[in-house]
């Protein structure tokens, strides 16, 4: 779970033109700023590519779920996941690697 993200709270630097008094100091910009703003933006984008694959992979679960169901075919259904299968001797059944599915 990720921390909650502290806003920095930019604010622009102001100058009247006229007389050149500094109206509001801007927010400094400096490696801790950027740093830190570099460092939400990579926590979220991890996170967010870590979420996509598993809301990819319980859409996948759901549909053979709900496929199994539709077809009235309750019993003997099972989800087994694997990275690649380099490594998996297939010895009874057929591998699609369109749709990335075993029949057996």
């Amino acid at each position: 779970m990720l921390n909650p993200y502290s806003k920095v709270g930019w604010k622009d630097h102001v100058v009247d033109e006229e007389t050149g008094e500094v109206i509001q100091n801007g927010t400094p910009l400096s490696e801790n700023n950027l740093g830190h703003m570099d460092d939400g933006i990579q926590a979220v984008t991890a996170q967010t590519i870590t979420q996509d694959a598993s809301i990819a992979q319980l859409q996948a679960e759901l549909k053979v779920v709900k496929d199994a169901t539709l077809n009235n075919m309750t019993n003997n259904v099972f989800i087994e996941n694997f990275s690649s299968l380099s490594n998996i001797k297939l010895s009874n059944g057929i591998y699609d690697p369109v749709a990335r599915k075993i029949y057996v």
